[in-house]
């Protein structure tokens, strides 16, 4: 594994995105472990928020809303950053809210890992019809669903709007990461990047 050359006194951000179902957060998990440093999702902080709320009561209250979830993942990048802690955070930056990715390169040095794969809708499905907190079914009658299968029919949809805002150009580093059959290139690599010291753009 290389070392880890960022600049001396300032965090570093390896931010995770693409498209549901790509496999960010288990990249996420993997890079955050060999990195030896915190991993942080919207998602997580959101069903973190949720769990606060009475998720996993007979009578959840709301469901907090995402953009509420997206100001506190950034908050806490922020306060990680002034902590001097680098992290690993699983965030799609939607091109309708570009102050978000500023507010993490004005905190921190970052750099951007893109996943993608061929199958992502069939995976995000799966996925979705597992989850062991969306099958309670207090849970799915808060979230106004009868069944798991209309919450992933309904969320599907939002994917595709997901996957439509999703902001593809960046004025830092990135790596498009492959997971149709593992990672492509290999997590080495990924390590590789996430660790070196990449040059700047000309001002």
């Amino acid at each position: 594994m290389s070392q880890i050359t960022a600049s001396r006194g300032r965090p570093r951000v390896v931010l995770i995105t693409g498209e549901p179902g790509t496999g960010k957060t288990t990249l996420g998990v993997t890079l955050a472990r060999e990195l030896r440093v915190p991993f942080v999702a919207r998602d997580d902080v959101r069903a973190g928020m949720f769990f606060t709320a009475g998720a996993w009561t007979e009578r959840p209250g709301t469901v907090p809303p995402s953009d509420d979830a997206v100001d506190a993942l950034l908050r806490i990048v922020e306060t990680m950053a002034d902590l001097g802690v680098s992290c690993v955070v699983e965030y799609v930056v939607r091109r309708s809210r570009p102050r978000d990715l500023d507010r993490i390169v004005a905190v921190a040095e970052c750099v951007v890992v893109r996943t993608w794969c061929r199958d992502a809708l069939t995976r995000f499905t799966r996925r979705s019809n597992a989850d062991r907190l969306l099958n309670r079914q207090p849970v799915l009658d808060s979230l106004g669903y009868s069944t798991i299968d209309e919450h992933t029919r309904d969320a599907a949809r939002r994917m595709s709007a997901i996957s439509s805002e999703m902001q593809e150009d960046f004025e830092v580093p990135v790596l498009r990461v492959n997971t149709d059959d593992g990672y492509e290139p290999e997590v080495e690599a990924i390590v590789e990047f996430a660790t070196k010291q990449h040059s700047r753009p000309p001002a």
